[in-house]
């Protein structure tokens, strides 16, 4: 790998459902292309369907895993909101 492109996989943030996607597609993967006789679907295809069950797996946890949604709730809760925060910056160039 070069320089270039590890710099750049280093600025992709860790996206959840493409790292599940990925589980998904190998596993797929494997036991589709493992039996010799059977009629095989296009990679792309069985990529398009992992994503959307991975996709379709965190919009379920969310709604059905209390721990999550907990998880979820915490960090709403711990975020601030920009509009909300009232700053004098007229005070700051105030000069004694």
């Amino acid at each position: 790998m070069s320089e270039q492109s590890a710099a750049a996989a280093a600025q992709v943030p860790d996206d959840p459902v493409q790292s599940l996607a990925r589980t998904i597609y190998t596993r797929l993967c494997g036991s589709i292309y493992a039996v010799a006789d059977a009629k095989r679907p296009d990679p792309k295809a069985v990529a398009q369907l992992s994503f959307k069950l991975a996709e379709t797996f965190v919009a379920a946890n969310l709604e059905f895993n209390p721990v999550a949604r907990a998880a979820r709730e915490a960090k709403q809760k711990a975020e601030v909101k920009v509009g909300d925060v009232d700053i004098d910056f007229a005070g700051f160039a105030k000069k004694d």
